[in-house]
């Protein structure tokens, strides 16, 4: 298979001679990296990564099945009756962004990594060669990805449009994935030449986060909102728009060879566009994007960007909201330490960011989902329909899953060592840097997080609702405080990251769940009883209090200490 790849490769050369690739180099660099691919154990980059926290292997024949899963459900599509243009658009829409997603959650790391630069730096290979190398890389490993993806599409194809339209299907793909590839390095490499190397591994964090939640809305989502029986009437050409869309590009092959009666002009330019862009872009990034690309690889590589000396002395004496806030909620000196030391690391962590950050999101989409499942014939009756109902109730309750998210992963780090400066200190009482951990969590993410959602839920239900949110509030965070009592039991980013749970800690997970399950039940049950939700405020608040007091006098018993 390697061979067919560099094969192809080779169909490239005068493209990428007239570009300054060395191709002969080209060709040897591709071939050592695909040798020493295959003799990994995984087939995905994201599997490679993962091994080192766990002892499992994934199955390539595994990962190919769940692949093509995924494109059996996405080809679905193509069985829908709508008009010219408008099934392919979305099966290619779809099938885009799947590939974008994989680029850039799985291999960010391999373009922008510096360990083969000891390798290759010494030696006389230019820029062109390296950036071009990393993309074709990536390519190779895309494909075959895409591949399986649009198997079960280059069978319904077949079915649909007759065996003669495989073949051009098979075209399709290739062009969706090679427009997928250089979007994302184009961005990439763009980014690396207008912006620090800090500021690029933040927005390439929040490009990783933004399409995690891209995901999750669209399968969510996007039944809801569109209307399958309207597709047949839709227009696609008629808007100007369309013309800028890379999936409207690939569809307009499909139109001009098997449909050529209902063809125009403008489906021939799209159709030459879509095919031709692609090398385009490897011209581009080789002529352009690529000279300097080792030298801001260094820099980025030997960036660990967590502050700025320069920006940190300007900001030396002014007031400080974190120092402000701290001396206030934690006025204990230790706790007070594990306070700021929390909230910086958390603020400042892209792992941290990027296990936590989606899940805000998730509520939102839900309350969407909620609303568009409402009866009603316009927007109008399905808001009546929600205001008439309680499900605020389920989605109050649902903002705690963001509390034991943060905390499930705040006591972990890939550089978990540095906590050995925890074990250093003469601290007899740890559970005072627990309870600033603690206190830190509530008042940087679930505090604010819960009052915006409060704010919605007053917005959408009446004040009438104030007591709930109050006491749901108050029952949360006795779930976050036995989540940090029996799970958790680590200090601020001080073990590493984990695999799985034990099944002693998986029991206590659920059982907690039933604790809050239940303690949401019954206030469904006593909420006609307004009297009586604002008399439950009062032991709530105090239980708290008291499991706060207890969670502050942990000791080093208690806690999980990790070899550093």
């Amino acid at each position: 298979m390697n061979k067919i790849f560099l094969r192809f490769v080779t169909f490239l050369n005068p493209v990428l001679e007239n570009t300054g690739v060395d191709t002969d180099q080209l060709y040897q660099i591709l071939k050592v990296k695909l040798l020493m691919d295959d003799r990994r154990p995984n087939a995905m980059f994201a599997a490679r990564r993962n091994a080192a926290n766990s002892n499992k292997v994934q199955s390539p024949w595994l990962i190919s099945f769940f692949t093509v899963l995924i494109g059996l459900f996405m080809s679905m599509i193509l069985l829908l009756n709508a008009g010219p243009y408008i099934v392919q658009t979305l099966y290619f829409t779809i099938f885009m962004v799947m590939m974008a997603l994989t680029l850039i959650s799985d291999f960010t790391t391999v373009l922008i990594d510096s360990r083969d630069q000891f390798i290759l730096l010494p030696r006389p290979v230019n820029d062109r060669t390296i950036a071009v190398s990393r993309i074709l890389h990536i390519s190779i490993y895309v494909l075959r990805l895409a591949l399986l993806q649009g198997l079960p599409g280059l069978v319904m194809i077949g079915f649909i449009d007759g065996i003669l339209a495989v073949p051009l299907f098979f075209v399709q793909i290739l062009e969706a994935t090679f427009l997928s590839i250089f979007s994302v390095n184009i961005i990439y490499l763009l980014l690396m030449k207008s912006v620090s190397p800090q500021k690029f591994k933040d927005i390439i964090s929040y490009f990783q986060i933004g399409f995690s939640v891209l995901i999750f809305a669209t399968y969510y989502l996007l039944p809801r909102l569109i209307n399958v029986s309207a597709l047949e009437h839709i227009s696609l050409l008629s808007h100007r728009w369309a013309y800028a869309l890379p999936p409207v590009w690939i569809t307009a092959l499909n139109e001009l060879l098997m449909h050529p009666g209902r063809s125009s002009f403008i489906t021939g330019v799209l159709a030459v566009t879509g095919f031709t862009l692609p090398l385009i872009g490897l011209w581009f990034v080789a002529k352009v994007l690529a000279p300097g690309f080792n030298r801001r690889l260094a820099v980025i590589a030997t960036s660990e960007g967590n502050s700025d000396s320069a920006v940190n002395t300007k900001k030396a004496g002014k007031f400080s909201f974190i120092d402000a806030t701290g001396k206030i909620i934690a006025p204990d000196p230790i706790e007070n330490a594990g306070f700021k030391i929390t909230w910086k690391l958390a603020a400042r962590t892209r792992e941290f960011k990027m296990k936590v950050y989606p899940s805000f999101a998730y509520i939102p989409i839900y309350f969407i989902y909620f609303a568009l499942n409402t009866k009603g014939e316009n927007l109008s009756d399905r808001l009546d329909e929600l205001q008439n109902g309680h499900s605020y109730i389920f989605l109050i309750y649902m903002c705690s899953l963001i509390l034991t998210t943060v905390l499930m992963n705040i006591s972990m780090s890939s550089k978990y060592k540095s906590a050995w400066v925890y074990y250093a200190l003469p601290i007899d009482k740890p559970g005072k840097i627990l309870s600033g951990m603690f206190k830190a969590i509530i008042t940087l993410y679930y505090l604010p997080y819960f009052l915006v959602m409060g704010s919605v839920i007053v917005a959408v239900w009446g004040p009438q609702v104030i007591n709930d949110i109050i006491l749901a509030f108050l029952v949360s965070t006795i779930y976050g405080m036995l989540t940090a009592l029996f799970i958790v039991k680590g200090l601020p980013f001080s073990r590493p990251v984990i695999a799985k749970q034990g099944g002693g800690r998986m029991i206590t997970s659920f059982a907690m769940l039933i604790f809050i399950g239940g303690i949401g039940f019954l206030h469904s049950l006593l909420m006609k009883w307004e009297m009586v939700i604002w008399i439950m405020i009062a032991p709530f608040l105090l239980i708290t209090w008291l499991m706060f007091h207890y969670y502050k006098k942990q000791t080093w018993d208690n806690i999980q200490v990790v070899e550093v």
